[in-house]
């Protein structure tokens, strides 16, 4: 995936699905309350965008949290429907 985003080998990534915990209540709690330090001392934001991604309260605060700190510039997003080739 993060070769098809353009993103440089040896670039550290922070994808939330994957690193919090999403079995473990306690640990999950834990990763949603460390959020917004990934958020802040991230450089770019890339959203996978489907018709439920703004509808979970988490990912409208990613997204309203790194629109404090960063220039929407530095957002993509990328519709889940036209990428699911790379996904696979």
């Amino acid at each position: 995936v993060a070769w098809a985003l353009g993103i440089q080998r040896g670039t550290l990534v922070f994808v939330d699905k994957l690193c919090i915990d999403q079995k473990n209540e306690e640990r999950k709690k834990q990763g949603i309350m460390r959020l917004g330090a990934y958020i802040h001392h991230s450089k770019t934001m890339v959203v996978l965008y489907t018709e439920l991604y703004l509808k979970k309260l988490w990912t409208v605060y990613e997204v309203a949290a790194f629109s404090t700190r960063n220039s929407l510039d530095q957002m993509k997003i990328l519709p889940m429907e036209k990428n699911l080739a790379f996904m696979a």
